[in-house]
């Protein structure tokens, strides 16, 4: 009888430690992700001068990332994360920088009005809800599924392209 429950108390255990396990790799574990922006990628494309990179890394439950860009046609007014494969529009799941005119979730920063760098840190606390596509407040580990799959795009949005002026899908280097 003891060795039964001897058994069922290592079955037990392992299955916890393979669920840590497996929740910390959806947690982010250690990986990359990187996007080149352009008008070019944009829905409907834009003819533009402006150009950006987005870099990430992510580390556990964080994501770490700069923006840059330069040569916008006009002011930045916010750039975000969207969710939506290459070619379709989607979605707002993480904000990368907003404006007075366009105000973010609090602690969200100032994008640099005609191009410049932006950098930050994120948790779950940052990730936005978006109903339709299954994603809740605070998913964190939804959020770096999109990413990692390939149906992110960072764009940056301007006061003469307000749906975008650049645009570019996140690629994910594990």
């Amino acid at each position: 009888m003891r060795r039964i429950w001897a058994v069922r108390v290592l079955a037990l255990v392992a299955v916890l430690g393979l669920t840590i396990v497996s929740t910390s790799a959806d947690q982010g574990g250690n990986a990359s992700a990187k996007a080149k922006l352009s008008g070019f990628s944009e829905v409907t494309p834009k003819l533009t001068n402006g150009t950006g990179t987005f870099k990430a890394t992510i580390s556990g439950g964080t994501l770490t990332y700069t923006l840059t860009f330069s040569g916008l046609s006009s002011d930045a007014i916010m750039a975000h994360i969207h969710f939506a494969q290459r070619g379709v529009n989607g979605n707002i799941f993480l904000w990368l920088c907003d404006s007075v005119a366009k105000p973010g979730p609090v602690g969200t920063p100032h994008c640099p009005a005609t191009g410049g760098t932006v950098s930050r840190s994120v948790t779950a606390a940052d990730i936005q809800p978006i109903a339709d596509q299954n994603v809740s407040a605070g998913d964190f580990a939804g959020a770096i599924r999109i990413i990692r799959s390939g149906d992110a795009y960072v764009n940056v949005h301007t006061t003469k392209y307000v749906g975008g002026e650049i645009r570019g899908q996140v690629s994910s280097e594990d």
